[in-house]
């Protein structure tokens, strides 16, 4: 599971059923394309692909306290689309916790690297050098257990590295699961000089339910200086937020205004045109709305609509975790919807699901069916890797049983090639 599925115990507690769109192109996988991949007796959890260079990471998660693990680096084979090593087991820099490992991968003129932070709040940035190995080094910055939602920033062409983190006041955990915490405040480190970190927002704690930037998860606009994350509006809406590293005393300012509550919002900036995109679930719903705008600084417009039509799921809910793709000139996304459990916690992680690819910004919009249906699983957080001449997309799936709750699960890793690549 990626970051994204374990903290957003959104207060959007009511799903909707879906509705049809007989104008969008449904097509229907192949169950030959989707298949589980790595040691089937490993637990593989959040895992993440690198922006370039052929890597992952994710966290092999002790089943039993469901808490700490290790985080794991390994190659990936751009031609079959295979982990290296076979089992995902290439490199270990750190033993982290669910909270604090990394959430997502950082690039600068460099290469690529990640961040997260130890059990006792060490934080570390590791510069893969191969599969199975890696430079790895302490940020000096105090040793403070209560960080998490590690997100180091994407600058391509510059020699800056920052990450983004939560600061709870008291424990550390997720916004919606510990009453000891009475705020969060969303904080921005440069890691070449630790001694600048900037307290971008606080948010008070609203437990049971969760504060807005665990609503809408704090993400970098890849390729930028800016980041977005969730906030509430006058209104009590969930709205999204944009803030600039480089001008870190600057206050972030709104960037959404309609009336929908947003799950999930991922913006991104596509290179080709430079028209950026904030693509959200919509009111916890099976629909998406793809926002666009010009440039920085700008409202984002809604452009798009994204409803799947499921044939498997009867009341199809939580459209998430979009993640973008950029493959042969053109703007696809992948995401996920699961079968409606009246409530958060019930729908994403205790229901059958779906994982789909859209395509983004196109009059003539067409929308595929990946992952090989099956009512006893669980999936979730799907991963987009672009290979030499194929586009593969990974997700997390967990058999369904009255066994431990989600978080002592083992969870498969899975693959399925997409349509694109023909």
């Amino acid at each position: 599971m990626r970051q994204t599925v374990l903290i957003i115990m959104i207060c959007l507690l009511c799903v909707h059923c879906s509705k049809k769109d007989d104008d969008v192109a449904i097509e229907s996988p192949n169950s030959e394309i989707d298949v589980r991949v790595g040691d089937f007796s490993v637990n593989y959890v959040n895992p993440e692909i690198s922006p370039r260079d052929n890597y992952m990471i994710w966290m092999e998660l002790d089943t039993i306290n469901g808490v700490t693990g290790k985080v794991w680096q390994c190659g990936l084979d751009p031609e079959t689309g295979d982990l290296i090593p076979a089992d995902g087991k290439g490199y270990s820099p750190f033993t982290s916790n669910i909270y604090a490992r990394p959430a997502d991968w950082g690039i600068d003129n460099l290469g690529v690297f990640y961040v997260g932070a130890t059990d006792y709040g060490q934080i570390i940035m590791v510069r893969p050098t191969s599969p199975t190995s890696a430079s790895v080094v302490n940020i000096e910055a105090p040793i403070d257990n209560k960080r998490r939602v590690f997100y180091p920033s994407q600058l391509p062409n510059e020699n800056k590295r920052f990450v983004l983190y939560i600061l709870n006041d008291v424990i550390n955990g997720f916004s919606s699961n510990y009453p000891q915490n009475t705020k969060f405040q969303l904080r921005l480190l440069d890691l070449d000089n630790p001694t600048n970190d900037y307290l971008i927002e606080e948010q008070p704690s609203v437990f049971p339910l969760i504060v807005p930037m665990d609503v809408i998860v704090p993400r970098w606009v890849k390729g930028s200086s800016f980041l977005t994350y969730g906030y509430k509006d006058i209104n009590g809406i969930v709205q999204a937020k944009e803030y600039n590293a480089l001008k870190p005393t600057d206050p972030a300012i709104p960037v959404t205004n309609d009336s929908s509550n947003k799950v999930d919002g991922n913006t991104v900036l596509n290179p080709s045109n430079g028209s950026q995109y904030f693509i959200s679930g919509i009111n916890s719903t099976n629909t998406a709305h793809i926002y666009k705008r010009s440039s920085f600084g700008a409202m984002f417009v809604q452009n798009e609509v994204v409803t799947p039509t499921s044939v498997n799921l009867d009341a199809p809910a939580l459209n998430q975790s979009h993640e973008p793709i950029i493959f042969n000139g053109q703007f696809y996304s992948a995401f996920q919807i699961n079968n409606s459990g009246n409530n958060f916690a019930q729908t994403a992680f205790n229901k059958p699901g779906e994982i789909w690819l859209t395509t983004v910004d196109n009059p003539n919009q067409q929308m595929w069916l990946l992952s090989d249906f099956d009512i006893t699983l669980n999936v979730s957080e799907p991963e987009a890797y672009v290979g030499n001449e194929k586009v593969w997309v990974f997700y997390s799936a967990a058999t369904l049983d009255d066994s431990p709750s989600f978080i002592n699960r083992k969870y498969q890793l899975r693959r399925c090639e997409t349509p694109i690549n023909q």
